[in-house]
């Protein structure tokens, strides 16, 4: 029985395509995804009609403005491992901890936190990856070493395995908080699980959970250390639903926790991989000047692929 555990950032577009390379690869017998577990049969919609942007609603029945969402966009690589298993007849289950748990200990305002954030991190592991590098600028380090990066080059699994190593690293004498233990040990067990039925197993996940969910590793919390960790939890009941998303929705800058700073950029790179996506933004660039009635002539668009490209 083998598993292999594909760490990515949420909403990556070179996350996105790697995990697709990599499940081609494998060949799964199951896809496991960080997403609640109440998920699972919602899953279903994903590439049968939904069109993306869009996101899981999850409330509380009787007070539905104790509420989160966890949006997906076409490069989501949540959204591409779970298209991609739909589309061969392979199961999907969302293993993480359950909305009736996750949701018990809220109250107040509604919240629109994402349900796949590893916003608990005790630390910026991109942070501490990129200062390792010399870059002070963490999304900007990500970007050029992950997203950006022709992984079609790359045997499919090593990216993923540099990723759970550098992981391991800056996890390091770090201590999980209460709900991201609960939210691993659920997902531990969901492991454990599939393994037990499936001969290969796949699982989507944060990067930063990687290291927490190789259930084969030195030290890992046993099952019975597991079911300790989530004996007793409260609950509510629950309701989950797909709505509608934006990119706007998506971005950082918005107060999403898990956000990234550019969707529409990351949505033309997923669509337009490689050098020539460059050429290709400016184009439609020019589209959108020239609807405007402004000047956007083809020696602009050659100036300025010349100059990204050098800058760059």
């Amino acid at each position: 029985m083998t598993v292999h555990l594909l760490g990515v950032r949420h909403h990556g577009p070179g996350s996105a395509r790697a995990v697709v390379r990599a499940l081609d690869a494998v060949q799964p017998d199951i896809v496991l995804v960080e997403a609640p577990a109440e998920a699972t049969a919602a899953l279903t919609w994903v590439g049968n009609g939904l069109v993306p942007p869009v996101a899981l609603l999850g409330y509380v029945a009787d007070t539905p403005q104790r509420a989160v969402f966890a949006p997906l966009a076409v490069f989501s690589p949540e959204w591409q491992a779970i298209g991609w298993a739909n589309a061969r007849g392979v199961p999907v289950t969302a293993i993480d901890l359950p909305l009736a748990n996750a949701l018990a200990g809220t109250s107040g305002q509604a919240e629109q936190e994402s349900l796949f954030a590893a916003g608990e991190a005790p630390r910026d592991p991109l942070g501490a990856l990129a200062a390792a590098a010399g870059e002070p600028d963490a999304e900007r380090w990500w970007d050029d070493v992950i997203e950006h990066r022709g992984h079609e080059l790359t045997p499919p699994l090593e990216a993923f395995a540099a990723v759970a190593e550098a992981m391991i690293a800056v996890r390091q004498g770090s201590v999980a908080s209460v709900s991201e233990a609960r939210r691993e040990a659920h997902m531990r067990r969901a492991i454990r699980a599939a393994q037990r039925e499936h001969a290969t197993v796949a699982v989507v996940c944060g990067a930063w959970h990687v290291p927490a969910l190789d259930v084969t590793a030195a030290g890992a919390p046993t099952a019975a250390a597991d079911s300790a960790t989530l004996r007793g939890l409260p609950k509510v009941k629950v309701g989950l639903s797909w709505v509608p998303w934006t990119h706007r929705r998506l971005a950082g800058a918005g107060g999403y926790g898990a956000g990234v700073r550019s969707p529409g950029w990351y949505a033309h790179v997923f669509a337009h991989p490689g050098s020539e996506g460059v050429s290709r933004f400016f184009v439609d660039a020019a589209r959108v000047l020239r609807a405007a009635d402004l000047a956007a002539s083809p020696d602009h668009l050659i100036a300025a692929t010349r100059m990204a490209a050098t800058l760059a």
